[in-house]
């Protein structure tokens, strides 16, 4: 890939035990039609570093991957440096202020054209977007090198549906993904396997602890998640949660 298609990384400067210690990643992908993927939670340093990397130009666009704070919250701070921004998602019911975005939509981002892909399970409007001329991938909260994605139970995240957006995510077979936390995943194939392998290895934990009379989601979340820092017990309750579900629906349980 020539380096004037490489997206630039611009930490959106909210470190924390969920979004890592720069914060969440978002991506400038620079051209004709300068565009943000995510746009972080609207810090003042996170803005000053966009306006610094467009050298006096315009920001065209921000293309949301899902409306959770961390991914979503900074769009009215880019508005305010950019009143004409485009701010792009596939909206919840009931939302507004949005270009709306769906599944196999195309957007205009730099001098590519990317792909909507709709990636359901860790948020219900959860999408990536997918650069095919490139092959490469932005990710949002799909993966996470060298850690393993949240699955909010009770908060429209669904076990089920994450792992069919994996699956379709590898029958794109990208050779890169830009993610919204943590390092560019190279190898993404290989993440991905592992991510489900992993999830087969939970399932198969929890049918255990079911098996051993441990049924109660947090004895089973402390069985599992020996040793978590306080501020992972909750997104591990709440993935047991979201497994206990998928077995559900299956009949299983």
């Amino acid at each position: 890939m020539p380096e004037t298609h490489v997206p630039l990384l611009v930490p959106a400067g909210n470190p924390g035990t969920l979004t890592g210690a720069a914060g969440n990643n978002t991506w400038l992908i620079d051209g004709a039609f300068p565009t943000l993927v995510d746009a972080g939670i609207g810090t003042a340093p996170h803005v000053a570093a966009i306006t610094r990397a467009l050298r006096a130009r315009a920001l065209v666009r921000v293309l949301v991957t899902h409306s959770h704070p961390d991914h979503a919250s900074g769009v009215p701070a880019l508005r305010r440096s950019w009143p004409s921004l485009e701010a792009c998602k596939l909206p919840l019911r009931g939302e507004a202020g949005w270009r709306a975005l769906a599944d196999g939509d195309t957007v205009a981002a730099g001098d590519a054209h990317l792909t909507v892909v709709h990636t359901p399970g860790h948020a219900p409007d959860h999408i990536c977007f997918w650069d095919a001329d490139r092959r490469c991938l932005y990710g949002g909260d799909m993966v996470v090198a060298g850690s393993t994605v949240m699955i909010p139970f009770g908060r429209g995240g669904s076990l089920t549906e994450y792992l069919a957006s994996l699956e379709r995510l590898a029958a794109l077979a990208p050779d890169r993904i830009y993610p919204g936390h943590g390092d560019v995943i190279e190898r993404p194939l290989d993440v991905i396997g592992a991510y489900l392998e992993h999830r087969r290895f939970r399932e198969r934990q929890i049918l255990e602890c079911l098996g051993d009379g441990v049924t109660g989601v947090d004895a089973i979340a402390a069985r599992l998640y020996p040793n978590l820092p306080d501020g992972l017990r909750q997104p591990a309750r709440l993935t047991v949660e979201a497994h206990l579900q998928k077995l559900r629906d299956e009949g299983r349980l």
